[in-house]
């Protein structure tokens, strides 16, 4: 195992973040669920290590969009991924206000707004050679 100074040499934190892939996972990565009593949001998503680095998320930004800005926020829960592998565990979920839901709910529909639903997710993992940071942006015309 060579240690951090070594490592740098030949990893950079820019080169890392370029072997790490984030999707959204599954058929339905984005659930959303407003009939409830407390209407929520939930979205899945995977995060692939393509490096020789064990990498822990530390946290994760996200910003999504129906049209305009409807919800930002963050998953700090960490997880650990290993060389070469993945994590098909990474959930956030949210409450939805009335005004949230008044928002998405044209997106629901056979006929769709113009505009796109986006989210912008900012991961950081720490890792022994510092702070990587990945950004990754999704766009879909319907949930």
């Amino acid at each position: 195992m060579m240690p951090g100074l070594l490592l740098r040499i030949f990893y950079s934190p820019r080169k890392v973040a370029g072997e790490i892939r984030i999707a959204l996972r599954g058929e339905i990565p984005i659930n959303l669920s407003l009939t409830m009593d407390v209407p929520q949001i939930d979205i899945y998503l995977e995060v692939t290590n393509l490096s020789n680095l064990k990498l822990e998320l530390d946290r994760m930004l996200l910003d999504l969009w129906f049209g305009q800005p409807v919800l930002q926020g963050f998953i700090l829960e960490h997880y650990k991924i290993p060389p070469r592998s993945s994590d098909t565990q990474i959930f956030y979920r949210s409450d939805l206000t009335s005004k949230q839901i008044e928002q998405i709910r044209p997106y629901l529909t056979a006929s769709p707004p113009s505009g796109n639903i986006s989210l912008s997710i900012i991961a950081c993992f720490s890792s022994k050679i510092g702070t990587i940071e990945v950004n990754q942006r999704f766009e879909r015309r319907k949930v």
